[in-house]
């Protein structure tokens, strides 16, 4: 009896790590994993992005040599996605393409993420005449088309890709400040912050140490969801000839100089705009298997 006793007072390790809670982190892993969409277009965008660093090694061919013989000859053994109307090979253009665009991308959508939840978390904390001034700020950038104003911006600045990671950014600000204001103002009604306040911390460690990691979850989200619209940006920028100097890789530059032969060579065309299609829909996916995940409401 008193053996049985002892056994019944003592969980063994099994049990102790069966009862220990989990982590918000590890719940939303599990709920992300369950979702096989989101699943499958982490893959793809890894795929993407392993093709896009490993591109000189995967393709034998050069992105920019100019072989005319082979002009707008369509898919083979030796070209599996055919060739443009310079005979460059096209699968290799777009590998050395998903560079520019995932990193334009990532870049820029880093930059505005990060300006946009500097300005969202001082706009929600301060509020008054600090909210007033930044909320018609992110007003007045976001009243016009993003596209319209990236236009602008490179059509006076000229192009480049750092004009173009610049232009993408600064019209994206808007879209996190927003979320991170609106979630600003409900988290800094909570009792941690309340506490924080009560032991003297100062504003600038109440707003970045205490409720920034707190509202992490729709940042990520919505970073997530903003490199396919800047992806999708530069490849309108590109199309319109506002984008990367020629001759360099980009995707909307490929739609660009294919259209004249989407009769006579439709390959030239076909592959850039299902690459633009493929990597927006995978980043889209992404987001909502993410934004799903990480619901608070859903633990």
């Amino acid at each position: 009896m008193e053996e049985s006793s002892k056994q019944n007072n003592f969980m063994t390790q099994e049990d102790l790590s069966a009862s220990a809670p989990s982590s918000l982190w590890k719940d939303a892993w599990k709920r992300f994993y369950k979702n096989k969409t989101a699943v499958v277009a982490l893959v793809v965008l890894a795929l993407l992005a392993l093709g896009a660093v490993f591109a000189d090694w995967l393709t034998p061919y050069n992105p920019y040599e100019v072989v005319l013989s082979e002009a707008k000859h369509g898919p083979s053994v030796a070209h599996p996605l055919g060739c443009d109307e310079q005979g460059r090979d096209i699968l290799t253009r777009l590998l050395f393409g998903a560079r520019i665009s995932l990193s334009v991308g990532f870049i820029s959508v880093s930059i505005s993420t990060l300006l946009g939840s500097i300005i969202g978390i001082f706009s929600a904390y301060y509020g008054g005449w600090v909210d007033a001034i930044l909320s018609r700020i992110m007003e007045m950038i976001q009243s016009f088309p993003s596209i319209l104003l990236a236009i602008i911006f490179m059509s006076v600045f000229g192009r480049g890709i750092q004009n173009a990671i610049i232009a993408i950014a600064v019209v994206s600000i808007p879209g996190p400040a927003r979320i991170i204001r609106s979630s600003t103002l409900s988290a800094k009604e909570m009792d941690y912050v309340t506490s924080a306040r009560a032991i003297g911390c100062t504003n600038v460690r109440i707003m970045f140490k205490h409720i920034l990691p707190n509202i992490l979850a729709p940042i990520i989200v919505n970073a997530t969801m903003s490199v396919s619209g800047a992806i999708l940006s530069l490849a309108s920028l590109g199309f319109l000839g506002l984008g990367v100097q020629p001759p360099t890789a980009e995707w909307g530059y490929m739609l660009s100089d294919s259209r004249t032969y989407i009769n006579s060579a439709p390959h030239m065309i076909m592959f850039p705009g299902v690459a633009i299609a493929l990597t927006v829909l995978c980043f889209n996916l992404l987001g909502d298997g993410l934004r799903d995940a990480l619901d608070p409401r859903l633990k």
